[in-house]
């Protein structure tokens, strides 16, 4: 038989385990969960091969249209969003295409952006087509892309009032109010100074640079369609740099005459 020692170790040892297990439990409770990774949450999937589409599609809203930073979420990252206009500029004039393609297939990425808050878009880029895998041709023409939109200042380069008076003011007006004098069949044009005020408060930078790049059939313009500036830009034989250059400048200089 067991004597009454023995039997107080004995239950002195249970009710020891007991406990020990009760804080391993609760300290599981409180361990925090591990953020979900964000290119996990949303896998916005489009059809499209071409860099600008996939740009503004999977990077804008960080980045912004203009790949400066500042698009509408980046406010809400620990850090701040890279310029990815000047990865040129910052590595001696040389675009660095492999980190570049690196940091979206989900390489490791640089302290600027803190934790893996960029997502993965690689994988992303795999998963369009069920027939196909077009995964690295999205991934390249995306790079090609961000190399085109890198910063070569030039003194002589126009910057964007130059770009509105030589293309914009004889429809929009000096002023950006719509009123030149448009010519037939067009109507009056619209007004500029209210982009802002008509998209909610917040001008709308990526709907402007899309417009400019590839034209579209605006209703207050009638059955004619806005000149397609992108093309027309390319015309006068600019590089894709320059022409992006150019569009940026436009789109910067009309969101600074936004009326208050």
């Amino acid at each position: 038989m067991k004597t009454i020692g023995e039997k107080a170790t004995r239950i002195l040892q249970l009710g020891l385990g007991i406990a020990l297990a009760c804080v391993i439990l609760a300290g599981a409770r409180k361990q925090p969960q591990a953020p979900p990774n964000l290119a996990e949450q949303s896998k916005p999937l489009i059809h499209s091969l071409e860099g600008p589409d996939l740009f503004y599609s999977y990077c804008a809203s960080c980045h912004g249209a203009s790949g400066k930073g500042e698009g509408p979420a980046a406010s809400a990252l620990k850090a701040k969003v890279p310029d990815l206009t000047l990865l040129a500029g910052k590595n001696g004039g040389q675009f660095p295409a492999a980190y570049v393609r690196h940091a979206i297939m989900g390489g490791k990425v640089p302290a600027a952006h803190g934790s893996r808050e960029m997502p993965i878009w690689g994988p992303v880029f795999h998963q369009v087509e069920a027939d196909v895998d077009r995964g690295n041709v999205r991934l390249e023409n995306l790079v090609k892309y961000l190399e085109s939109i890198q910063e070569v200042p030039s003194a002589d380069f126009p910057v964007g009032a130059e770009v509105y008076a030589q293309h914009c003011a004889v429809c929009h007006g000096s002023d950006l109010k719509g009123t030149g004098t448009a010519p037939y069949p067009f109507r009056a044009p619209p007004d500029l100074t209210t982009l802002a005020r008509r998209h909610g408060g917040k001008f709308p930078e990526a709907y402007v640079s899309k417009v400019l790049r590839s034209g579209v059939v605006m209703p207050a313009h009638g059955p004619a369609e806005m000149p397609i500036w992108g093309d027309e830009f390319t015309s006068d034989r600019l590089s894709e740099t320059q022409v992006t250059l150019r569009i940026t400048g436009l789109t910067n200089y009309i969101r600074s005459l936004q009326a208050k």
